[in-house]
C-alpha cells in the first residue's frame, strides 16, 4: 500500500458540499481480512440523527475519492460517528 492515512484526510478535507457537517476523518490503511489492501474511514458527524440518504450519499462520496487518490483496487470501508460518541471516548482519555 503506497498511500499514507494522512494523504487520505488531507483529500477528505478538500470534499465540497458534504450532505451532512463532518467534524473530523479518521483513517487506517492496510490489508483487511482477506488479505487485500484496504482503507478504513470513520466520518465523524456532528449531529447523531442523519437521514439514510445523506449517509449513503456521504459514503459513495468518500469511496469515490478514495479510490480515485488510493486506487480502485483498494476496498473502502466507510462508517459513521456521531459527535457525542466522539465527546465521550475523549473524556475518557483525559
Amino acid at each position: 500500500m503506497d498511500i499514507s492515512a494522512d494523504t487520505i484526510v488531507a483529500a477528505l478535507r478538500q470534499l465540497p458540499e458534504l450532505p451532512t457537517p463532518v467534524c473530523s476523518w479518521h483513517v487506517e490503511t492496510g490489508p483487511d481480512s482477506t488479505d487485500d489492501p484496504a482503507v478504513w474511514v470513520w466520518a465523524m458527524l456532528e449531529d447523531e440523527d442523519v437521514e439514510f440518504a445523506k449517509r449513503s450519499r456521504l459514503r459513495s462520496m468518500v469511496r469515490d475519492l478514495v479510490q480515485e487518490t488510493a486506487g480502485s483496487s483498494m476496498l473502502v470501508y466507510v462508517r459513521f460517528r456521531g459527535a457525542s460518541e466522539v465527546e465521550l471516548e475523549t473524556r475518557a482519555f483525559t
